[in-house]
C-alpha cells in the first residue's frame, strides 16, 4: 500500500474515557453504527467485520437523502488500547489507496486520540472526507461516554 501522497486529514482530540473502552469502541463492530457517519442522520449498517490483522470489514452508509455508499477496507495493524489501522475505499467507486490510523494513549482517566487519514489521490477528495470524519469523532466522542 503506498500512501505517501501528502494529501492528508490529521486530529487529535482528547476523550472522556479510558484508552481500553475506546479501543474497544473502535474495534468492536456492535459500535460502530454508534459513530461512524458524519452526522445522527446518517444511518450505519454494519455488512462485515473481521478486526484482526487482515481481516476485511464492509459498512454502510444510508444518508439522509436516501443514498447508499459502501466503504470496504482490510485491518493492517491493531495494537491493543494503542492503534487501529485498516485500508479505506469505497466500493462504488474506483480503489483509493487511503489508510485510517487511530492511535491512543492514557491521559489519566481521558484518552488522548490521534487520528489520520492519508494517501488521497486529490485535495478536493480529501476535504469531502474530512467533513466526514470530522462528524465521525464528534460522534465518537460522544459515543465512548
Amino acid at each position: 500500500m503506498s500512501t505517501d501522497t501528502g494529501i492528508k486529514i490529521e486530529k487529535q482530540q482528547t476523550l472522556n474515557a479510558p484508552v481500553e473502552h475506546v479501543f474497544n469502541v473502535l474495534t468492536q463492530g456492535e459500535h460502530i453504527p454508534n459513530w461512524y457517519g458524519p452526522s445522527d442522520d446518517y444511518k450505519v449498517a454494519v455488512k462485515e467485520w473481521d478486526c484482526k490483522v487482515g481481516g476485511k470489514y464492509r459498512v454502510e452508509f444510508n444518508t439522509p437523502a436516501g443514498d447508499r455508499h459502501v466503504v470496504v477496507g482490510e485491518f493492517k495493524e491493531l495494537v491493543p488500547n494503542s492503534k487501529v489501522a485498516y485500508s479505506w475505499s469505497w466500493a462504488d467507486q474506483p480503489p483509493m489507496d487511503t489508510l485510517v490510523t487511530f492511535e491512543l494513549k492514557p491521559d489519566g482517566d481521558k484518552t488522548a486520540l490521534t487520528f489520520s487519514h492519508v494517501g488521497f489521490p486529490m485535495e478536493d477528495i480529501r476535504d469531502h472526507h474530512n467533513e466526514g470524519w470530522t462528524g465521525s469523532l464528534e460522534r465518537l466522542g460522544r459515543a465512548v461516554r
